[in-house]
């Protein structure tokens, strides 16, 4: 069974032309055999789905009793109406296949699916039976394409009968179908091609349903239908050793490969184009939405490995000197020109990206060089429209082999971020920015900071001295996790990128996030301490940063009880309790700079309040003298113990008698110097 060719509607007429006499008319049509005239049409290239597909029924019938080939045609006509139902969502489609199959089902969506593709895979199952017993009794005489149609059919049908619940699954099925299209018989490569198309199809829709921070995790899941293994984009490795994101074009090529394979084809012609206007409208919203791979060619600070974090696929704003590019390498790139003055098209444009992705998140990939008028007026763009999050591009050395090819791929980009606190903005994280403790003022000159109010007199010109700087400060505060930023005008991009990555960058940085806060006065250098002046605030930041970790230690007194006169007294904790305190008494080191003054001799006590168990209160003491002349020192200690220990619970010891288990009892931590 070769050669194809259309087989009409209608079956012929039974009536030959001509003939004489209405007993000879009747002869010649009892010679004639309906099914075998169907058998001998070869395949059926009739559209799939409308008026073809809604006069199936009868020819389908006929091939059903026209022996192997004729069952052969009918399975692979019932394949076709299966996915001009689906893809065209075709009712005469749907309706012939249920004819042929019989009965109706009652089932719906996927169900309904499942049913169809048992009851055709129960059909090639009995054709390969059938075809073996007739090959058995008569050897050759089942055409070897015919067999390779029934092993391709039970193959696509098995692929088709399972919903994959896990990556291997998913790999397993896809990759039949691959071979299916690359190897498989001419009547199912088509079938498994609309599958390809599927699986591509609502990968992408998915991807652009879901939220943008998984847009990308979702989107590469297409490329199963061209290779095997996704890890270099599914693991958890670090950018560096990643390949670039394959970017939303390359995605929809895997969609239209298939696409226009089938749209070669007649049959299916129908069902291709009846898709054209939900396909228009996915592929505008996977270009708009999906993100766009980091071109290695942009000119951006370069920075050692390992000092940026994974940046978070927003919407790119491209700067270079004189223009401002938005969503550089995507279909609708808009190009601006920026430091002219006047009204700015680009603040509009700007806002269009935030709104397309509502995360309030850009990626600002800016040249070096860029001018610092035009960078500020770039920067006030993007506060103007309300932009939370500012995430700085910078290039970091890729691994070696980190491509797709195992070649090195150039520069990976990476981003230090900055958040963006305004004057209105009421929500947690810009009021903790604004009431930061630590505030740096960054301008032309380098970074002046700025401790509870009281500028520093240390101004460091170096970038040594600003990460001395700032690892004082963290050591100073270890509590206070988070920086806030003024910027004054002249600041170049890359002043700005070094305070950053002195601030938040490396797995190590001193603070974990940075906060912008526009409307933040800035102060005149001639207002501004004298560099290297000695101030209160320098020598207060000098005895806070000798209060840190490596410079103390600390020693727990747990209580016990004396059971019986002479006993060994039983400690009151059970062993995981006392453990538990270990752990709290070492995050306690963090509050001991709160006391702002060296220690005693004899060390500072700190006592903890348990009731049944549960924290529940501290109290400091240091002795008589620092008692009477840190008082507030002490407290701000003992705040800091009951935010850091608010929750904790310690277990009894279960050996004790219960009338002699404490009610309330007190675990005492001393800090003393190493």
């Amino acid at each position: 069974m070769s050669a194809a060719s259309s087989f009409p509607h209608a079956l012929p007429s039974l009536l030959l032309t001509g003939c004489l006499g209405l007993s000879a008319c009747a002869g010649i049509g009892q010679s004639k055999n309906p099914g075998a005239e169907v058998v001998a049409a070869g395949w059926i290239d009739d559209a799939t789905v409308g008026t073809p597909a809604a006069a199936e029924p009868e020819r389908l019938a006929l091939l059903a009793q026209a022996g192997l080939e004729g069952r052969i045609l009918r399975l692979d006509r019932l394949l076709d109406l299966y996915d001009g139902a689906r893809f065209a969502g075709d009712k005469d489609a749907r309706d012939s296949l249920w004819q042929a199959l019989g009965p109706y089902s009652s089932s719906r969506g996927i169900d309904a699916s499942r049913e169809v593709v048992l009851r055709l895979l129960e059909e090639a199952y009995a054709l390969e039976d059938l075809a073996a017993s007739t090959e058995a009794a008569t050897p050759g005489s089942v055409d070897e394409e015919d067999q390779r149609f029934i092993a391709d059919a039970i193959m696509l049908l098995s692929a088709d009968m399972f919903l994959p619940d896990s990556a291997e699954a998913l790999i397993t099925q896809t990759l039949a179908y691959r071979v299916l299209t690359e190897t498989g018989h001419p009547r199912v490569a088509d079938n498994a091609q609309w599958r390809i198309y599927d699986h591509v199809r609502g990968v992408l829709v998915e991807a652009v349903e879901i939220g943008p921070e998984l847009r990308d995790e979702v989107a590469v899941h297409a490329l199963y239908t061209v290779r095997e293994d996704l890890s270099p984009w599914l693991e958890d490795l670090a950018p560096h050793a990643q390949p670039p994101l394959p970017s939303p074009a390359q995605l929809w090529a895997l969609l239209e490969a298939p696409r226009d394979a089938l749209a070669q084809t007649p049959r299916w012609q129908a069902v291709v184009a009846s898709r054209s206007e939900e396909e228009t409208q996915l592929r505008e919203t996977v270009l708009a939405l999906l993100p766009q791979p980091r071109d290695p060619s942009w000119t951006l600070p370069e920075l050692p490995r390992g000092t940026g974090h994974r940046e978070s696929l927003a919407p790119v704003v491209l700067l270079r000197p004189g223009e401002a590019v938005l969503d550089p390498g995507g279909e609708a790139a808009q190009t601006f020109t920026v430091g002219m003055g006047g009204p700015d098209p680009l603040r509009a444009g700007i806002e269009g990206l935030l709104a397309r992705d509502g995360r309030g998140t850009l990626l600002v990939a800016a040249h070096p060089e860029l001018p610092a008028p035009e960078y500020a007026d770039a920067l006030a763009a993007m506060v103007e429209v309300r932009a939370a999050t500012l995430e700085f591009a910078v290039h970091e050395p890729r691994l070696e082999g980190a491509s797709e090819d195992g070649s090195e791929a150039g520069a990976a980009t990476l981003a230090l971020p900055m958040l963006v606190a305004r004057a209105n903005d009421l929500n947690p994280g810009a009021r903790a920015l604004r009431g930061a403790r630590i505030h740096v003022q960054l301008s032309g000159r380098g970074p002046r900071v700025r401790v509870d109010g009281e500028w520093l007199g240390a101004a460091p010109g170096l970038p040594s001295d600003v990460k001395n700087l700032a690892q004082a400060l963290h050591h100073a505060f270890p509590r206070e996790r988070a920086v806030s930023l003024s910027i004054a005008p002249g600041v170049q991009h890359r002043q700005l990128i070094d305070l950053l990555a002195v601030l938040t960058g490396g797995v190590d940085s001193p603070f974990l996030a940075v906060g912008w806060l526009p409307d933040e006065p800035i102060v005149a250098q001639a207002e501004l301490p004298a560099s290297g002046s000695e101030r209160a605030s320098d020598a207060t930041l000098a005895k806070r940063a000798a209060l840190t970790r490596r410079a103390l230690q600390s020693r727990l007194v747990f209580p016990a009880l004396e059971l019986s006169p002479g006993a060994k007294a039983t400690p009151v904790l059970a062993p995981d309790g006392e453990a538990r305190m270990k752990v709290a008494a070492e995050a306690l080191f963090a509050c001991m700079p709160e006391l702002e003054a060296p220690l005693p001799k004899d060390g500072l006590s700190l006592e903890l309040r348990f009731e049944k168990g549960r924290f529940t209160r501290a109290s400091a003491d240091a002795g008589r003298r620092l008692g009477r002349s840190h008082k507030e020192q002490l407290g701000a200690v003992e705040a800091c113990a009951r935010e850091r220990l608010i929750g904790l619970s310690v277990p009894l010891n279960p050996e004790l008698p219960a009338a002699e288990v404490p009610a309330s009892l007190d675990v005492t931590v001393v800090f003393t110097g190493v």
